[in-house]
């Protein structure tokens, strides 16, 4: 029997900006008490994930923010166990330079998540979009990874990714690779996809390279109570 369930939040639990279903809350609850751990792997922080999965009411889950750079057990706050993936001086030094860069070309046109480690700028439009991307190609970040999505970049310490972060998390819990599978929708789900033993694609983006894919998240979770 696999040991934790490690779902994406954006596109795959719920959709941007939007909630978790009720429906879809009790389905995590029946999974939650036939004895998985529910973990929830996002580029967002983990205060935000905390705030979201308070409303849930799970009883022991397991927040990575920042794709994997971060750490929390539970909902309170401050937490009681809080955990931070280690990267270099380097790394440190890159994301200070690059927002140092970004903000004397593009000013306060652009809204920074508040993360702990990486850098996330929201480009309000296209044009500001493609300034970033310039930036970031001439930029010199060989210790960052960069992963672009349809509202934002995240970028990131090059050894952070949701492979990464759920290795660590192995580690620390004790377990392996062969007891998590994953659920996602987006690029920054690949690693995480690798590294599970059994991947779970929502949508057509990234079900190329998933073991099973679901149209719905709804879908997955039926599949979920009935077939892992």
């Amino acid at each position: 029997m696999h040991k934790v369930l490690v779902f994406d939040l954006d596109g795959t639990l719920a959709k941007l900006g939007k909630g978790i279903t009720q429906e879809n809350i009790q389905k995590l609850f029946q999974l939650e008490s036939m004895g998985y751990r529910i973990a929830v792997c996002s580029g967002k922080p983990t205060y935000y994930l905390c705030g979201m999965l308070r409303q849930v009411g799970l009883k022991a889950p397991i927040l990575i923010g920042e794709n994997g750079a971060t750490f929390m057990f539970g909902v309170d706050l401050p937490p009681k166990t809080h955990m931070v993936y280690p990267y270099s001086e380097l790394a440190k030094q890159q994301l200070i330079t690059l927002e140092l860069e970004l903000n004397a070309v593009l000013g306060d046109s652009v809204w920074y998540q508040p993360n702990e480690v990486g850098l996330t700028p929201f480009p309000p439009n296209q044009a500001c979009f493609d300034k970033i991307q310039r930036i970031l190609d001439k930029s010199p970040i060989s210790e960052l990874a960069v992963y672009r999505h349809c509202d934002s970049f995240d970028i990131v310490p090059a050894c952070i990714s949701k492979a990464n972060g759920l290795a660590y998390l192995a580690k620390y819990l004790g377990l392996q690779a062969t007891d998590f599978v994953a659920i996602g929708d987006g690029v920054n789900d690949l690693p995480m996809f690798e590294y599970a033993d059994i991947s779970i694609a929502i949508g057509n983006t990234v079900s190329h390279a998933a073991t099973l894919s679901f149209g719905t998240i709804d879908q997955a979770l039926e599949y979920l109570l009935s077939c892992i």
